[in-house]
């Protein structure tokens, strides 16, 4: 039974048609309940970001003087990391970092980063680009990305890229109660970390999304650097008791894909 825990969603996104205060609102109910399961007397919320291009929210907040919401904004030691903090002295912090769409139709992240690469590139020169970066590559799932064709290629990728850093995401999505697969199966034998995140979508079910199957730290992040703390830590495989949460049972995570094609 842990005294600290810290709770990281390693895939959230501020989505323009969210209520950036709903999603933090969301994400402390989140690790309410996950500091609760592990009988934690105090905790923390870290929410990392992958925005894509179109995606200012980091920013937004970071610039914002005034409340939003019932949440305040400051800045950490570090230009990537802001603190939330409600008026109830709930807190929340953001990590800044970046996805990246690739031209073989998968996505990069780049976490705990204030750089973006282009869009729209051969996915392996784009990964040769992120290892330069001072950030947490990852390769995520996505709802039908890692099937057909592109599976041999994301497991290629994994064996060409996993030993030199390479993460893999998991995600709230990808439904429970179906088999791993060859590709997480392969990057426990690697050691390669498997990250969990929600990835929130567009659509009004998932404003309050984040937080909801995260992976968790019994010890503090430094708090004047957390986002170089994340690199290091989350870049070495994690106990197998790390995750928390649950992912979407097979009909939520069609419906959410309906939902998402409908725009609702």
């Amino acid at each position: 039974m842990p005294e600290h825990a810290t709770i990281i969603d390693t895939h959230v996104h501020l989505r323009g048609s969210h209520d950036p205060a709903a999603v933090l609102d969301g994400a402390v109910a989140h690790m309410d309940r996950h500091l609760s399961r592990l009988g934690a007397q105090s905790g923390m919320c870290v929410l990392m970001l992958s925005e894509s291009a179109d995606e200012h929210g980091f920013d937004r907040l970071a610039a914002s003087e005034r409340p939003v919401g019932r949440w305040l904004f400051d800045s950490e030691g570090e230009p990537m990391s802001l603190v939330g903090t409600r008026d109830d002295e709930r807190r929340v912090v953001l990590i800044q970092g970046q996805q990246i769409a690739t031209a073989n139709g998968l996505e990069i992240l780049t976490l705990a980063c204030d750089t973006r690469i282009p869009d729209n590139e051969p996915i392996r020169d784009s990964l040769e680009q992120a290892l330069t970066l001072n950030a947490l590559v990852v390769l995520p799932w996505g709802f039908g990305k890692w099937s057909g064709k592109r599976k041999g290629l994301v497991l290629d990728l994994l064996n060409e890229f996993g030993p030199r850093g390479v993460a893999l995401g998991d995600s709230a999505a990808r439904p429970m109660g179906l088999p791993d697969g060859p590709i997480f199966a392969r990057a426990r034998e690697l050691g390669v970390p498997i990250l969990p995140g929600t990835d929130p979508l567009p659509i009004a079910p998932h404003q309050k999304r984040a937080g909801r199957y995260a992976l968790w730290l019994e010890d503090r992040l430094d708090s004047w650097t957390p986002a170089a703390d994340l690199r290091e830590r989350l870049s070495e495989p994690l106990p197998g008791d790390s995750t928390i949460g649950r992912r979407d049972g097979v009909i939520g995570s069609v419906a959410s894909q309906i939902r998402l094609r409908i725009g609702k």
